[in-house]
């Protein structure tokens, strides 16, 4: 599976975001240092389907992750190992 970070961020089945669940709160983590901001994370299930899930970024002013950070978002949650999301 290749996850893509678009207007929903990461979508998928919920068994298959565990890993990119954390990996998105690092990539929050980052781009609120970046922002010197709060960063918001948002997990999504709403009206989709029970195993339909996402997570998603809002940046500090409440909308969606500026597109420029995408590219970082999808290297993360597609990292193959540990140490390769580290670097």
């Amino acid at each position: 599976l290749r996850l893509s970070y678009g207007t929903a961020g990461f979508r998928a089945n919920g068994s298959l975001l565990k890993s990119t669940v954390f990996r998105v709160g690092v990539l929050a983590a980052l781009r609120s240092l970046k922002t010197r901001a709060a960063i918001g994370l948002m997990i999504t299930a709403s009206h989709n389907p029970a195993l339909d899930n996402g997570v998603k970024i809002a940046d500090p002013h409440g909308g969606m992750m500026t597109q420029e950070w995408e590219p970082f978002a999808d290297e993360l949650a597609n990292a193959d190992s540990p140490d390769s999301v580290v670097q």
